[in-house]
Parts: C-alpha cells; structure tokens; sequence
C-alpha cells in the first residue's frame, strides 16, 4: 500500500473519530443534560425545599382575616453530630422542654429523627445560635384566623400542607398560594456541606386577598344568628347581609359553625355553608316575586281588590288556607298581611309562562355565582313539569326551593331598581409587588328583571310589611326606611308531605337611605318554642342586626 494512501485512510479515521466524539458531546449536553445535572445535584448538592407563606386575607377595611405564619420543625441527623450525645441533650433540652435521658438514647441509635416540630420564632432562635452540627432547622408556615369562629364560612380552612379546603381558601387557593423555593447547598469531598456556597431559586409568597365583608358586620350578624340559633333550639340558622347597590356581601354567616385554627376538630355538617348550600321553600318570602311579576306584567295594580275566600279556597281539588281569615282586600294588603289566596289569585291573571319567565328572571333555578365553593341552584321545575296544582302553590313559594343568598340576591333587584347583580366576595388582590387590582373590572348588572317604576310602587307595599298592619311589625326600625317579607314554610317530607311540625322561618329585608340600600336575610331551621311564625322567629333578628349595622357603618336616619 502506498504512503499517501496510508495517510489518506488515517486521516479519514481520524476525522470519523472527531464527528464521532462531537456527537457524543452534543448528546451528552444537550439530550442526557438534565439528567446528568440532576445526578450531578444529587451527589454534590443537597437540595432544600423552601416553602411560600400563603398570601394573607383582609376584610373591606384591611383588617387581617388570616394569615400565615413561620413556624420551624427541629430535625437531628445523629450521624453528623459531632460533640456527644450528653452535651448536644443538655443544650437542647431546656430550649424545647424534653427529657435529656430520651434525648441522649435519640441520639446514640445513629439515625435521623424528628426532635421537635411547629417551633416558635424564640426557641428558634435559641438554638440557631447553639450552631450545633446535625441540627437541622427546617421553616414551616401555619395558616392562622385571628377572628376564630368569626367569618370561618366565608374564610374556609386549610389542610396540613396548607391547601384551601373550603371557602375563600379553596375558591381563591390559586393566588393565595405561592411558589415553593429551593435551595441547592454544596458537599465537600467529605460530604459535608459548604454553606458559603448556596444557591437556588427563593420562594414565592402567595397573593393578598381583600374581601367585601365588613369584620365589624360580620360579628354582629354572627352574634344575632346565634342568640336566634340557640333561643329557639334550631336545627340550624343563616343569616346574609348584602349591598343591594352592587352585590357585594358584607357579612355571611351560619349556625352552627366551626374554629378554622389548626387543629380542626369540627365536622362537616359544622363547617357546611348553609345559606349557599342548603335549599329550602321560600315560603310567603317569593311573594314578592310572584307581587314584582305582576305588577310589571301590568295585568294587577296596588289598589287591586282580591276576595281572600275568608281564609280558606278550594281550587284544582285541594284547599289553599291563609293563617288569617281576609274577606275583600287591595292587592297592597294582600301582599302586607301574607294572604296566600290573594296572592295565588293574582298570579292567576299573569299566567304560568310568564310566572315561569320571571321566577327565572330573578335568578331562581340556577346559581346566583357567588365566589365560593358548593353553591346550589336549588329547584325551579320546567313549565313541562308543572302539573295542575303549580299555579296554585309557586306564587307563595311551594313547589319551588331556593337558598338564602337567592332569596337576598332577588330582593337586591327590587331594591336597587330593577337590577339583578352577582353576589362576590373578592374586593380586590395584591400582587407580590404590592400593586392592586380590582376584583371584579366593573359592576354592572346582570340583568334588569323590573323597571324603576315596579321598584318605587312595590317598595311601599313591603315597607306596610314592616308595619303595624304587616306581618313583620318587630322588624320595624325607626328613622329608616324598611321593608320586607316574612315566610313561614312547611318543609316537605319524603313519603309524608309537608310537615305539620317542622318548619322554615325566614324573613328577607331591607333598609333603604339616600346613600346605601342593604339587605338583610335570616333563616331558621326548626325553630322549637312558643312560635315558629317568620315575622316572630326571624323578624326581630333582622330588626337586631339592621340597627346595630346601621350604627356601625354610620348610616344616619332620614325619616322621622
């Protein structure tokens, strides 16, 4: 073989060896590159997870609702304990309250464990300055509500790894959460950590949320729905006050309920959130409903005369009874002194298409869209559904249920003029550069279900609700415009009908000034005692809680 052809062939070896090695590299770095970096972190490094604060939950004022805070878990790594096990017990021992003699066995067995966990900032400051080697400091944070009880059904809780399992801890767990960090510490040949030479990606903190609700309502509204709950022995109680003029909640609350600080203890029925969960029938409260849709249709006016049969009607084969025997009343009477008859009656010149349409207009039979988990649309049957005797009990709230936020966003429309808004909760974020924004980019409606003209004729007529004619005379504030619609319903049970002792007493009001227009509702469950009429059970609960908010948010009298 020649000389040149010799070098030719060791040339080209040469040069398959260099593409060779080239793509090897180029495999190396680029396809196996995560993966040996990952190896390479696993041997040389350790890596630390370091854990985000959740963003902290504030009332409309800014008043800290909850909050997390640092905590730390003390960790020993007996292998890499220097001094002995006596001198390490006898530093450590005072600072967390233990026993040297369990702590000395601990740390001769050679193993890792557990030596303390939640420590507060003092203890672990303590020990950090002990600087002993395989002592291991690891931050933690615990979810705290500095209001306890208070709000904990608009708040909700979180579990053990601090995921929001109810309320606005679940419904908004995406911003409050933050982003975990991580912290990379090198190994020397040794294996021992160089703590000069860290480095990683730093945590995230969670996103601050601001509510509607006003803490100082909130706690009068939980105090009067418990004086309620426990004077009639109820089964349960819910009480909502709202902004008529754009849906915001400004309190919520329901009996029972539940301390959302860890350790939760409280069962589900406790921490369940009544007033958007649980329907029942409105009873004589969606006569104002079935008054709206008529007055609108304009097939009735106020001055309307309706004979109430004298307290009992048969029709459609079964007997309709009112609580108190009216002979010929307008229909402004009719609907002041709760008259199922009258109101049945009137119902019968809008017709069950039109009764349909409006009960749907004012949101009955799908979810109001409040921001909170676990809401119901409650029960508004199809018109194919509805049998002969529909028209007959829908106008005064049978064959229909509903939870108590639909009933005070319902009521909310009549108020404000004619306009159905959202319910909500968020007022605003703050994002981890301290900038706001927002909750919600407008308020506007989502509908209109009646003019302003329906709003002014019918307000008048709750208002006599209110009054010494009406059925609601305790609710009475004076100085304030008020009005609203007791309701007393039978609840139905399964195989036996409505109940002849078990019973839903509710009243849903209004207070209506120059400068806001609030609604307030109130339900009882079961109410046990020597009444369970809604303008006695809850009427005087919506008085209670009507003056003492009026106080607080310094709404002044504009009446005599």
């Amino acid at each position: 073989m020649k000389r040149k052809t010799r070098l030719e062939i060791i040339g080209y070896l040469f040069f398959a060896s260099f593409v060779l090695i080239l793509l090897r590299l180029a495999f190396l770095q680029i396809k196996q590159a995560p993966e040996l970096k990952r190896k390479a972190r696993v041997k040389n490094y350790r890596e630390i997870s370091q854990p985000a604060p959740r963003g902290a939950i504030y009332d409309r004022e800014n008043r800290l609702l909850a909050v997390s805070i640092p905590y730390y878990d003390l960790f020993a790594e007996s292998k890499n304990i220097k001094e002995t096990p006596a001198v390490v017990a006898g530093k450590i021992a005072p600072i967390i309250k233990e026993s040297p003699a369990k702590l000395i066995a601990n740390f001769s067995s050679g193993k890792g464990f557990w030596l303390k966990r939640r420590l507060p900032y003092e203890d672990y400051i303590a020990i950090k300055k002990l600087a002993v080697e395989g002592i291991v400091l690891e931050e933690i944070f615990v979810r705290s509500f500095p209001e306890g009880k208070i709000a904990s059904h608009i708040i909700g809780l979180v579990n053990t790894d601090g995921k929001g399992l109810e309320g606005i801890e679940k419904q908004y767990n995406h911003l409050l959460s933050g982003r975990a960090g991580k912290i990379f510490s090198l190994k020397d040949g040794k294996q021992n950590f160089v703590t000069s030479l860290n480095k990683g990606v730093p945590a995230q903190p969670g996103q601050d949320i601001f509510l509607t609700i006003d803490i100082k309502v909130q706690r009068i509204l939980e105090e009067e729905i418990e004086k309620v709950f426990k004077e009639y022995a109820a089964r349960g109680a819910s009480g909502i006050v709202l902004d008529a003029n754009n849906g915001e909640v400004l309190a919520l609350a329901n009996r029972p309920n539940y301390d959302p600080n860890p350790p939760v203890t409280s069962s589900l029925d406790c921490r369940r959130n009544r007033a958007v969960t649980d329907v029942f029938e409105p009873g004589s409260v969606f006569k104002v409903v079935t008054a709206a849709a008529v007055l609108q249709a304009g097939v009735v006016k106020p001055e309307d005369k309706f004979f109430c049969e004298n307290g009992k009607y048969f029709v459609q084969n079964h007997f309709i009874h009112d609580t108190h025997p009216y002979g010929t009343i307008p229909f402004r009477e009719v609907i002041a002194k709760s008259s199922n008859i009258g109101t049945v009656k009137a119902a019968a010149k809008l017709g069950k298409e039109r009764m349909y349409d409006y009960a749907a207009s004012f949101g009955f039979g799908e979810k109001t869209g409040i921001d909170l988990p676990g809401e119901v649309s409650g029960t508004l049957r199809p018109l194919s559904r509805w049998t002969s005797y529909s028209m007959t009990s829908i106008p005064y709230g049978q064959e229909i249920s509903a939870t108590l936020l639909q009933c005070a966003v319902s009521l909310g429309a009549i108020v404000n003029g004619g306009n159905l808004y959202q319910p909500c909760l968020l007022k605003g974020i703050r994002d981890n550069h301290g900038r706001f924004m927002p909750g919600r980019k407008t308020v506007l409606p989502l509908r209109r279900v009646i003019s302003q003209a329906t709003s002014d004729t019918l307000i008048p007529i709750l208002v006599e609700a209110a009054s010494e004619e009406g059925t609601a005379q305790q609710a009475a504030i004076p100085g304030y415009c008020v009005g609203g619609k007791t309701g007393t319903a039978q609840k139905w049970e399964k195989g036996k009908g409505y109940s002849k002792r078990n019973y839903i007493a509710s009243f849903s009001g209004f207070i209506k000034t120059p400068s806001r227009n609030l609604v307030i509702c109130v339900m009882v469950d079961e109410p046990r005692g020597a009444s369970y009429y809604g303008g006695v059970v809850a009427g005087p609960a919506f008085n209670r809680i009507g003056q003492r908010t009026v106080l607080a948010l310094g709404i002044a009298p504009d009446q005599p």
